[in-house]
């Protein structure tokens, strides 16, 4: 009986927010904020009432798969001398 919900826990991934998915994979953070951008890109989500979600695994095949991960739409990455701190 427990094992199926143990097996469940275990295999369950943290869902992540839009800031750590485009920390991750390196995109503008709009892409993840915007319902426009995400409809456009067809970024994988998850909207839980006010909150939108994200699931690092299907982040990453999407971006494989994706010819949007490489679009002239991406901001410029900021310079080597700024430092940010966790999220």
């Amino acid at each position: 009986m427990n094992t199926q919900k143990q097996e469940f826990q275990m295999d369950a991934e943290p869902m992540i927010d839009a800031k750590q998915a485009a920390c991750a994979l390196r995109l503008p953070l709009y892409w993840f904020g915007d319902p426009k951008m995400r409809a456009k890109h067809r970024i994988p989500h998850y909207l839980l009432g006010g909150l939108v979600r994200f699931r690092m695994n299907e982040l990453s095949t999407w971006a494989a798969n994706s010819s949007a991960t490489v679009d002239s739409d991406a901001e410029p990455q900021e310079s080597e001398g700024v430092s940010h701190d966790g999220l």
